[in-house]
C-alpha cells in the first residue's frame, strides 16, 4: 500500500508541468484536493493512474481559471428561470450600467443644486408615470420590500391575510417567516381554497394594522374556491380606516403580457384602491433584481424614514438598469425587453428559430436532431397556470444518455443548460436568442473534442 501511495506525484511535479499556464496558488490548492481525495481512493482498493491524476488536475484548474460566475444558454423553456439568474437585461440597460460603473455618478447628488439628492429620485417619476402611483421606493429584492413595509407599518400589530395566501417560493421565503422577523403579528383568516370578506372583517379589531393580499407566486388553486379581490380588501380598509397592502410579487408593470394569465399589474392594483403594492423588477418587469414600493406618498415616506432601509437600499448600478428598463416602458417600447419579447414571441417565429438550429447542427459528427413540440413555462414565480407553446430541438450524442448529454452541456464552454423531458434531452427556443445558436453549436463541437 506504502509503495503504491508514493506514485503519487508530489505538489512541486504539478507546479512544474503546469506553471507556464496556471498562477502556482490555484495548482497547489488544485493538486493538494485531489491528491488528498486519490489517498482516501487508494486505501479502498481504488486503481488509478499518474497520467490520469495528472489530468484531472489539469480539467479542475481550466475550469477554476475562469470566473465562477459566467453567462449561460438557457434553453430550459423557463423564461424567469431563477437558478440562472432570471430577467437578462435589455442592451441599452447594460449600457447605462457600463456608463455609470465605471466612472463616478451623480447617484446621490442633484446637479441642479449642487446639494446631496436622492439615490430613488432616478427612477420614481418613471415608476409614478407608469402605474399611476403618488410614490414610489426601491429596496434590494421584494423580499426587502415586504419585511420594509411590515417592519414599518405593523410592527408589534396584526397583519390580517388569508390562509390560502401563506405561500413559500425558492429559498425557503415563507410569507409567515418575513413577518415573524418584521415585527408583525400574523393573523390568518378563511380556509386555504376560500376566503371572504367577512372572514378580513371578522378579524379586525384595535390591534390590526394592514389588511393584506399576497400573489400565491409559483403555485394556483383552482375548483371551488374564492378569493378577495383587491378592490373589495381596498373597499374594507377604507371602510375600518386600515393601511391595505398587495403584494403582486411578479412585478408586472402594466397589462401587457401574454393572455390567459390571472397576474394583476401594479397599475392594476393601485387603481384598485391599495394603499401600498410591491413586487419584483427582475421577473415580469424584465429589470435587475430589485424591490419596488408603489403607494400612498405619506405611507412611502414612512417607509422611507425606517433607519432599515438604508440597510436594503439598491447600488448604482441596479438603478442604472432599471432606469433603462421603465424608459423602454414609458416610451412604448416594451416588447424589446428579452422577458416581455420571449414571453409573447409567436409559435411560427420559435419553430423558425429550431429549424435554424437542426440546420447549424447538422455537420457535427455523431449528433442527431429532431423537432420537438412542446410548452414552456414564465417561470420565476409568475403565472404559474400558464403555459406557453413552444418547439424545441430534440438532441442524441454519441450513444450518450440524455442526462450524461445534459450534464456534458452544462460542463462546456459556453455552458448551455436544456431539459430532459419523457426521455429525451430537449433545447427549447423559446428562451434562446439568435445569438446563441452559434454558441449552443460550439458547445457541441467540443464534445468531439
Amino acid at each position: 500500500m506504502k509503495d503504491i501511495l508514493r506514485e503519487i506525484p508530489q505538489i512541486s511535479a504539478f507546479i512544474e508541468r503546469f506553471k507556464d499556464r496556471f498562477s502556482p496558488i490555484y495548482i497547489t490548492k488544485v493538486a493538494r484536493d485531489i491528491t488528498s481525495r486519490y489517498r482516501e481512493e487508494i486505501e479502498k482498493g481504488i486503481r488509478f493512474t499518474v497520467e490520469g491524476i495528472f489530468e484531472e488536475v489539469e480539467r479542475e484548474l481550466i475550469r477554476r481559471k475562469g470566473t465562477n460566475l459566467r453567462r449561460v444558454v438557457n434553453a430550459t423553456g423557463i423564461v424567469i428561470n431563477t437558478n440562472l439568474g432570471r430577467a437578462p437585461l435589455p442592451e441599452e440597460a447594460l449600457e447605462l450600467v457600463l456608463e455609470v460603473s465605471t466612472g463616478y455618478s451623480n447617484l446621490e447628488y442633484d446637479l441642479l443644486t449642487g446639494r446631496r439628492g436622492s439615490r430613488n429620485s432616478h427612477v420614481a417619476d418613471y415608476l409614478k408615470d407608469l402605474t399611476g402611483s403618488e410614490s414610489a421606493f426601491v429596496v434590494n429584492n421584494n423580499a426587502g420590500a415586504v419585511f420594509l413595509i411590515l417592519h414599518t407599518l405593523a410592527r408589534d400589530r396584526e397583519v390580517v391575510v388569508s390562509r390560502g395566501e401563506l405561500v413559500e417560493i425558492g429559498g425557503s421565503f415563507r410569507i409567515p417567516e418575513i413577518m415573524a422577523s418584521s415585527g408583525a403579528i400574523l393573523r390568518e383568516v378563511g380556509t386555504t381554497n376560500r376566503t371572504r370578506s367577512s372572514d378580513y372583517e371578522n378579524a379586525i379589531d384595535e390591534n390590526t394594522a394592514i389588511l393584506m393580499k399576497v400573489h400565491r407566486s409559483n403555485f394556483y388553486i383552482s375548483g371551488f374556491t374564492e378569493e378577495v379581490s383587491a378592490r373589495e380588501l381596498a373597499d374594507l380598509g377604507k371602510k375600518h380606516g386600515i393601511t391595505t397592502y398587495y403584494d403582486i410579487g411578479s412585478g408586472l408593470i402594466t397589462d401587457i403580457p401574454p393572455s390567459g394569465s390571472a397576474e394583476i399589474s401594479f397599475r392594476r392594483a393601485l387603481k384598485e384602491g391599495v394603499d401600498i403594492v410591491s413586487g419584483s423588477g427582475d421577473k415580469l418587469l424584465g429589470g435587475p433584481q430589485a424591490g419596488i414600493i408603489l403607494g400612498k406618498e405619506e405611507l412611502i415616506e414612512e417607509i422611507r424614514r425606517n433607519p432599515i432601509a438604508r440597510a436594503l437600499r439598491v447600488d448604482k448600478m441596479t438603478l442604472a438598469g432599471l432606469e433603462a428598463v421603465l424608459r423602454m416602458y414609458l416610451e412604448g417600447r416594451h416588447e424589446e425587453v428579452p422577458v416581455i419579447r420571449m414571453l409573447s414571441e409567436g409559435e411560427e417565429a420559435i419553430k423558425s428559430r429550431a429549424k435554424r438550429l437542426i440546420r447549424r447542427l447538422r455537420d457535427i459528427e455523431g449528433l442527431e436532431t429532431s423537432l420537438v413540440k412542446e410548452v414552456a413555462k414564465p417561470g420565476g414565480g409568475s403565472m404559474p397556470e400558464l403555459e406557453l407553446p413552444t418547439w424545441c430541438v430534440a438532441c442524441s450524442f454519441r450513444g450518450m444518455s440524455p442526462d450524461e448529454l445534459s450534464a456534458r452541456l452544462r460542463l462546456s464552454e459556453p455552458p448551455v443548460v436544456g431539459r430532459v423531458h419523457r426521455g429525451r434531452f430537449l433545447l427549447d427556443m423559446r428562451t434562446v436568442s439568435d445569438d446563441e445558436l452559434s454558441l449552443i453549436r460550439t458547445a457541441f463541437e467540443r464534445l468531439n473534442y
